[in-house]
């Protein structure tokens, strides 16, 4: 019975041991091994050009709007948005910084508010008459006279 034990603590013990020594922080120039080693293999990756964009799942799914993103070119980091409190990027992130809900909702708010609100922004309204109101392609073209036809000439 003890042998069991033995083999399963063999087992689990290592994939405990590794998980643990993650670091959970992705630092510019690491390569994708690096990644990988820090925070996992990611749940997709795709590649466009020289860039590869890695994604991890993250807890606040839909709430966050994308998962967490690790950038490279060329096999080497060069940005990351994380959402997860759980992973850190030690460069400078081009993501602008999360906004609590209670800020989003106000921000929505003012924005709805009249033109001469505080925000300082504008609500963009229809034009009063549809852009498409003159089309481009003539809806009664003018008719034109049959050419006229070329008799052959005799020398």
């Amino acid at each position: 019975m003890r042998r069991p034990a033995a083999f399963l603590l063999a087992i689990i013990a290592p994939a405990v041991l590794g998980a643990q020594s993650r670091t959970n922080a992705v630092a510019p120039g690491m390569s994708r091994a690096k990644v990988v080693a820090a925070l996992g293999t990611p749940s997709t990756e795709r590649t466009v050009g020289e860039f590869k964009y890695l994604f991890y799942a993250n807890a606040c799914g839909k709430r966050c709007g994308m998962n967490d993103l690790v950038i490279l070119r060329r096999d080497s980091v060069v940005d990351a948005i994380f959402r997860s409190s759980t992973r850190h990027y030690t460069g400078a992130s081009s993501s602008p910084m999360a906004i609590s809900e209670k800020d989003a909702a106000e921000r929505g708010a003012a924005q709805q508010s009249p033109a001469g609100s505080k925000s300082g922004t504008t609500r963009m309204t229809p034009p009063l008459k549809p852009n498409d109101a003159k089309p481009s392609i003539p809806t009664h073209p003018p008719t034109l006279a049959p050419a006229p036809s070329k008799s052959p000439s005799k020398p």
